[in-house]
C-alpha cells in the first residue's frame, strides 16, 4: 500500500459512492477514461479486483467493499479531527452536534439550549433524532459530539462512556371529561390506554414494572410521539401515559388531569453518552455549563 497514489484512493471513493465512473468523473472534473484508467491501475497495484463491471454498471467486489469502508472511516476521522482542531482555536464559534430524541429535547434539553445560546450566540447547535442504536453508530462515526438518550442504552462498543443525568417522572393522564376515579394500577386493567410504541424505552420500562406486579393493561392506541398521545387523551379517546413535564401546562390549564396512582411509576432515566477523546472543546463547554450539574 505504501506505493499507492492517494489521488487514486480519492477517485475510488467517489466511484464507490456514485457506483458510476461517469458520475465520479463529473464530480471530480476529470474525464471518464482518466477515472477508468486510474481504477485499473489501482487494482493492479493492490493485486485485487475492486469492481464488477458489466453493461448495467459497476458493483463493488468484497475487496472493494473493504477498501471503501476503511476510506470512509478515514474520511470521518479527518472530519472529526478538523472539528476538534477548529474548536481548540475558537470556543465562541463553531457547531455542536447532539444526538437526541425529540421528546427529550422538549422535556429536558430545550431550556439548556436556550440558556447556552444566550451565552454563546455564535455557536450553532444541530440536533439529530434517530433510534438509540443509530445514534450510537453516529457517535462512533464521529458524526455527533455526544448523545442524550433514555435508558437502556446498549452498545457493543467498549470506548463509550454512559453517565446517568436525571430521571423524569411519568404519569397517566385523562381528559377532564373522564369522571372515573382510579387509585391503583390494577384499576386501569380494563381501561382504554394510549401508550408509546412497544419498542420505546418508556413503554418497555412500564411493561416490566407491570409484569412484576402481575398487572395486565390494554392499549387501544399506540403512538410514536408524545404529542399524539397527549392529543388523543385530550379528545377523551383513552388514558395517556407520558412523562410529567410534557403535560404539566395542560394540567395547569385544567385541560388534562393527572391520575393519582398510589404506586410509584417507573421514571424515564436520561443519560449522557459520549466518547471522551472525540469531544470538541465546544461540546465540553456545553456539557460543563449545562449538563454536568445534573449528572447523578
Amino acid at each position: 500500500m505504501e506505493n499507492i497514489n492517494l489521488n487514486s484512493l480519492k477517485i475510488f471513493y467517489e466511484v464507490a459512492n456514485s457506483k458510476s465512473f461517469l458520475d465520479a468523473a463529473n464530480k471530480l472534473f476529470v474525464s471518464q477514461p482518466a477515472v477508468s484508467k486510474s481504477m485499473s491501475k489501482l487494482e493492479e497495484d493492490l493485486g485485487v479486483l475492486l469492481f464488477y463491471r458489466d453493461n448495467k454498471g459497476i458493483e463493488l467486489t468484497p475487496s472493494g467493499e473493504i477498501l471503501y469502508k476503511y476510506l470512509k472511516d478515514i474520511k470521518d476521522l479527518l472530519m472529526s479531527c478538523n472539528r476538534v482542531l477548529m474548536s481548540m482555536n475558537d470556543t465562541e464559534e463553531g457547531r455542536i452536534i447532539i444526538g437526541v430524541r425529540s421528546h427529550i429535547v422538549r422535556n429536558y434539553l430545550m431550556n439548556k439550549i436556550d440558556r447556552f445560546r444566550k451565552k454563546h450566540p455564535k455557536i450553532v447547535i444541530e440536533l439529530i433524532d434517530l433510534s438509540t442504536s443509530a445514534l450510537i453508530d453516529k457517535l462512533e462515526e464521529r458524526k455527533v459530539d455526544f448523545v442524550i438518550d433514555s435508558s437502556p442504552v446498549e452498545s457493543l462498543y467498549n470506548n463509550i462512556e454512559i453517565k446517568p443525568i436525571c430521571s423524569l417522572s411519568t404519569c397517566f393522564v385523562k381528559s377532564k371529561d373522564n369522571e372515573k376515579k382510579f387509585k391503583y394500577l390494577s384499576d386501569l386493567e380494563n381501561e382504554n390506554l394510549i401508550l408509546p410504541l412497544s419498542r420505546s424505552s418508556l413503554r418497555k420500562n412500564l411493561e416490566n414494572y407491570l409484569f412484576e406486579g402481575d398487572i395486565k393493561i390494554n392499549s387501544v392506541l399506540e403512538f410514536e410521539t408524545e404529542e399524539l398521545i397527549i392529543d388523543a387523551a385530550r379528545r377523551n379517546l383513552g388514558i395517556g401515559y407520558v412523562v410529567k413535564p410534557a403535560v404539566q401546562y395542560l394540567v395547569d390549564a385544567n385541560i388534562l388531569e393527572y391520575i393519582d396512582i398510589k404506586e410509584d411509576l417507573p421514571g424515564m432515566e436520561i443519560n449522557l453518552v459520549y466518547i471522551n477523546s472525540y469531544l470538541t472543546n465546544i461540546a465540553k463547554i456545553f456539557i460543563e455549563e449545562e449538563i454536568s450539574s445534573d449528572i447523578i
